[in-house]
């Protein structure tokens, strides 16, 4: 086989394995997707599965935590004091690259405080970062805030 067929035919076999791999990143569940699941199910061990070893998170209106150990612990703090009725992630705008993917949009959490048994929705915006790592894609960076209380009339 001449030379220039053999070249013609590894670029031609290795253009089809990239574009299988980034179909295989484009249908891949996000971060967000693992989320909402996760969170729903009130399970802070499979809400900090969404989340790489050394991520970081920003807790609305608390503190930064760091790494998937401290995350856990934050989530489990928040489901001991709530049952989640609703979650729902809007996605306004994903960018991927690579590994590499940011999303952004916003949310909205309907709880039931378990102490008062009040409902609530909580609302607000997202930004994160997030990496494929071992074929899932997990947040290295999450800071949702919440919603500004509305303005008094």
């Amino acid at each position: 086989m001449p030379v220039s067929i053999r070249c013609g035919a590894v670029l031609l076999c290795a253009g089809l394995l990239a574009a299988d791999d980034a179909t295989a990143t484009e249908t891949t569940p996000s971060a967000s997707e693992c989320f909402v699941t996760a969170l729903e199910s009130e399970n802070a061990d499979a809400v900090a599965a969404c989340y790489a070893e050394d991520a970081i998170i920003w807790f609305p209106g608390g503190p930064m935590a760091k790494g998937r150990a401290a995350i856990r612990d934050g989530f489990a703090h928040y489901l001991g004091t709530v049952t989640i009725e609703d979650v729902e992630l809007t996605d306004m705008g994903h960018e991927t690259v690579g590994d590499a993917r940011a999303a952004w949009g916003t949310y909205s959490i309907r709880t039931v405080d378990k102490a008062t048994k009040v409902e609530s929705v909580q609302r607000g915006r997202f930004t994160d970062v997030q990496k494929m790592i071992d074929g899932r894609w997990l947040y290295t960076v999450d800071h949702p805030s919440d919603d500004s209380a509305p303005a008094a009339k």
